[in-house]
Formats: structure tokens, sequence, C-alpha cells
């Protein structure tokens, strides 16, 4: 697929809406041969019919009526080319929005998380208007300006050269502008890129910048690189601002030079007031035509640029591909999980997981704990095929997970992230954001049990309550009670809960634990920094810089496992 792919089911209205394009153009040619002859023929003392009223009524009626079948060709052609070129640019971005999700986390980090954003919101609706002005001008401009140069030798073969030589002077001028553009354009792109990663990191690190006093140096350097954007951004502005004043002034010398050759009476080289009118018509007509071309060269510079890097964007080939299974066979005993020698490198010269044997009986409580980047969260992440193992093997119910299709496979996890994903909307919009729908007393079920009902219920609009983006209008202990609510209204039989109890204080984590325990059949997995969450598990895994080096229950953990026990004691007596 490439990023014009869904514009093929539009193909006819893109060859169809030139069409009208077409008799618009046959229209404005018309016009200017009328008035030459109502000016020569009707106005003039020496015109075949000077003061022949309904002569000059009719052939203004004919402009008229010429004016309104262009216009009318003019509405319809522009309703066609808006309606298709927002029309693809809709399909455009559900393809590149489905692609995105269909990529490994891997993978976006090697292309650039803000690189794909910009695809979305920058380089589509550059494509979308250069799929536009291509529709409208592609054929007027080119017939526009052929048709001006035919018509003016039509009206005087002398002019007709004057006009053709001020058009190759002006399409020379275009010509040189627009061959050293498109690469300016693509330069422009990438420091778009940059400026969106680093206004990212500015607004995500705020607390932690402020915290070393590197307001001053992430400053500078967002000012570097904005003033990069803006000189490179003032060059093709140039560039571009060049073409209007010469091109008119090409124009205007070759109406000086009509107006010369008008001067003359000789018989060979005659021009009417009719005809220099005409000629000065078409010599507009044709810069006009000129300049569209231009803006259309232009457009398609921009488009072409953005083209190629959404074409190198799609090419990139899923490295998570789902199997075709949509049906587990359970067999008694057989865990939820199992991963059997598994290890997983990010590309370095270290694997982040090395030589992981756990298995996850299902209706189980499992707790992982360890020191920060022990493996912790990518362990979760390999339970839910968010990455595949480099090493060794991982099973769904017995079967290996690549065999399952990979919706049918994470709709068994609920998962509640150490990072509160909340959606700008209502509360009640984020609680239902895993299922469809949900009786009053679920949702009621599912806030009680996540200790987040007390808050919700002190609200005038009570679920109805506003959420901002991100959940900034919620305290982040409320922001994990909406999450843990969410995930338990879901009703998964897997919950995974990646440190998301860290900011509740110690018996609102236990009333949480509490009420998750007494859910029958729930296959919980806890990661938490705090060894008491997860003392009262069925079995707890203590990883050490991606190893594995402990397993068993609390008591077991604490006469066996000296990293455990340092946690415990460092956490419980402060020692």
């Amino acid at each position: 697929m490439t990023s014009l792919t869904p514009l093929k089911k539009y193909k006819f209205l893109v060859f169809f809406a030139p069409f009208f394009k077409v008799i618009e153009c046959i229209t404005e040619l018309i016009v200017p041969f009328v008035v030459k002859s109502i000016i020569d023929d009707g106005l003039a003392e020496d015109g075949s019919n000077y003061k022949d009223v309904p002569f000059i009524v009719w052939r203004c009626l004919l402009i008229l009526a010429l004016a309104l079948i262009g216009f009318g060709c003019t509405m319809v052609s522009q309703y066609i080319c808006a309606r298709t070129a927002t029309s693809f640019s809709r399909d455009l971005k559900k393809s590149l929005f489905r692609h995105l999700f269909s990529l490994s986390s891997e993978q976006l980090d090697q292309f650039g998380r803000n690189k794909a954003l910009n695809l979305l919101t920058a380089d589509a609706p550059s494509l979308q208007n250069g799929v536009f002005m291509f529709m409208r001008l592609v054929v007027r401009a080119p017939f526009l300006v052929i048709g001006s140069v035919i018509a003016s030798f039509l009206v005087n073969v002398y002019a007709g050269f004057v006009v053709l030589g001020v058009l190759a002077l002006c399409a020379l001028t275009v010509f040189v502008v627009v061959a050293s553009t498109p690469k300016q354009y693509a330069a422009l792109q990438g420091e778009l890129d940059r400026l969106s990663a680093l206004g990212e990191d500015g607004i995500t690190g705020a607390r932690v910048v402020r915290a070393f006093n590197k307001q001053d140096e992430s400053q500078a350097e967002f000012e570097e690189h904005s003033e990069t954007y803006r000189k490179r951004a003032l060059v093709i502005s140039k560039i571009n601002g060049f073409l209007n004043p010469l091109t008119f002034a090409l124009v205007n010398l070759g109406i000086v030079l009509i107006l010369y050759l008008g001067s003359f009476h000789y018989s060979s080289t005659l021009i009417s007031a009719g005809a220099i009118v005409a000629l000065v018509s078409y010599l507009t007509q044709c810069l006009a035509a000129l300049l569209q071309f231009t803006r259309l060269v232009t457009s398609l510079s921009k488009g072409w640029a953005s083209k190629k890097r959404m074409d190198a964007f799609l090419a990139i080939q899923p490295n998570l591909v789902g199997g075709g299974k949509t049906s587990i066979s359970k067999k008694e005993g057989t865990p939820v999980f199992e991963l059997r020698h598994v290890s997983l490198s990010f590309g370095g010269e270290s694997n982040a997981l090395e030589d992981i044997d756990i298995a996850i009986p299902e209706g189980s409580r499992i707790g992982i704990i360890g020191g920060t980047g022990s493996g912790k969260s990518t362990l979760l992440n390999l339970l839910m095929r968010l990455y595949d193992p480099s090493q060794g093997e991982a099973f769904f119910y017995g079967e290996s997970m690549k065999g399952f299709d990979l919706g049918f496979l994470r709709q068994f996890c609920a998962f509640v992230s150490q990072k509160p994903s909340l959606f700008a909307g209502t509360i009640r919009s984020n609680l239902l954001f895993g299922r469809e729908a949900a009786s009053e007393e679920e949702i009621k079920k599912a806030l009680m049990d996540a200790q987040a009902y007390d808050f919700v219920s002190r609200y005038d609009d009570y679920l109805d309550h506003p959420v901002e983006e991100g959940g900034l209008n919620f305290s982040g202990g409320q922001k994990q009670r909406l999450l843990i609510a969410r995930a338990l209204l879901s009703n998964r039989p897997v919950l995974i809960l990646d440190d998301s109890t860290s900011a509740l204080d110690y018996k609102t984590d236990l009333l949480v634990r509490e009420a998750i325990k007494k859910k029958k059949g729930l296959t919980t997995i806890i990661v938490s920094q705090r060894a008491t969450s997860i003392a009262d598990c069925d079995t707890i895994f203590v990883l050490d810089k991606g190893r594995l080096v402990a397993s068993g229950t609390h008591d077991e953990l604490l006469s066996s496992c000296d990293i455990y026990r340092e946690i415990y004691s460092m956490q419980v007596n402060g020692k």
C-alpha cells in the first residue's frame, strides 16, 4: 500500500472533475472574441453593425450566458474536487491510523512517534491539498495557456508572437523557481519533526526540566531549531515571492508591446481597439493560468515530499502479525500465559530480558517486583504480545501466541498502565472505553471496588463530570482509581496492574486489592514497587537486571531471596 492507494476508488471523479474545467476554459476563451466583435463591429464607426442595438444586446446576452455556464461548471467542479480530496484525506488518515496501531512499540520508537504524528497532522493535509489542486488545475492551467496563445494568433499573428514570447519567459521563470523548491520542502518537514519532538519533550518533561534548572538550556535549544525552521521557511517564501512581481512585469511588458504594435496603421500590423482589448485579456489569462500552474506545482512539490514520508511509513512491515486463530481449547492445568526460555533485545548489546521461564495459572494472583529497569513492564508487554521474544517462545493456554489473532488475544486482558491514560470527555465515557455499554449498577460496583465511588459521587453531575485531556483535573490517585474501575468494568478474565496503585495510600491500596481478590476466576498480575502490595499473591516473581532471580510465596522469598528480603526490609523496617 502507498499513500495514493485510497485514491483509487475515486479515480473516476479525479478525471471527471477536469471535464467541467475544460468547459469553463472554453467559455473564458470565447468571451474576448465576443467583446472584440462588440467593440469593432458594434461600437466603431467603420464597424459592420455600427449602432446596431440588437446586435450589441445579443452579444452582451451571449457574454452573460457564457459567464453563467462557466460559473456553473466551476461550482460543480469545485464541489467534486473538494469532496473527493477530503474523502481521500479521511481514508488516508484511517489507513495511517490503522497502520500505526499495527506496528509494535519498538517499530514506532525506531520510526519516531512525533514523526508518525506529523504524518497525520501535517503530511496528510499536504497531500490532500495536492490532490485538490491537481484536480482543479491539471487541465485548466495548460488548456487556458495553450488556448490563449492560439486565440492570440487568430486575432493577430504579430501580437500572437508577443504573447508566446512573454509566456516563454514567464514559463522559464516558473521552471527555475519550482525546480529549486522540492528539496527545500522535504528539509522543512524534517525541521518540523525536530521541533515537534523538542516541544513534546519540553511539555512532558517540564517538571524534570524545572527540577534541574534546565529551563534556559531547553528554551535555547528550542529557539535554535525554531530559528533554523524560520530561515528555511523564509528561503522558500522568498523564492515563491519572486514569482509574482517578475511575471507581472513580463506581462505588462507584453501589453506595452501590443499597444506599441497597435499604434502602427500599416495593413500588415493593424490591430484594432477590440483586438487590443482581446489580446490584453488573453495575455492576462495566460498570466493567471501560469500562476495557477505555479501553485499547482508548488502544491504537488509539497504533496510529493509528504507522499514519500508516508510511503516510507506505510512500507514498514509489522513485525507483530497475528494468526487466524480466534478460539482457545482450555485443558485442565494449562496456564493462561507461559514463557519458555524467553529473551528480548531492543537491538543493544545486552538483552532487556534474559532466559525467562514462567507460568501463570488461570485464576491465580501473580506479583512481579524488582528494581527500576529490571524488566517488569517489558515482561508485561510480552504477555500482551506488544513485543515478540527475540529468543524462546510465548504461549497462551498452551498454544503459541503467534497463532492467535491479535485482537482476540488482547481482548482477554484488562491493562492498567503505570502512566494514567484518561481521555477528554466525561467520567462515564472513560469508564466505558473498554465496552460498549454498562448499567448504572455495574458502573457503581466497579467504582466502589476501585475505591473511586466516594469522590465521583460528590460531583453534582456524577458520571457526566467532565474529564480534561490526560485527566488533568484529577489527582494522581484519582486517575489511578478511575483506570482500575475501567479495567474492572470491562469484565475481562485477566487483569494486569502495572504499578497502578503507586499514588494510593496503603489503606486504599489494600482495599482495592481486597476487592479484586474477591472476584472469582480472575487472573491477576500485579507489578508493584511495594512488597506489601503483592505479599498476598499466590506467586511472586523477582526480577533483577532482566533476569528472573527467584519465585515463590512471600514467606518463601523472605527466607530464600536476598533481593526480595532487602526490598521488604527497607520498605517495612526502613533498614
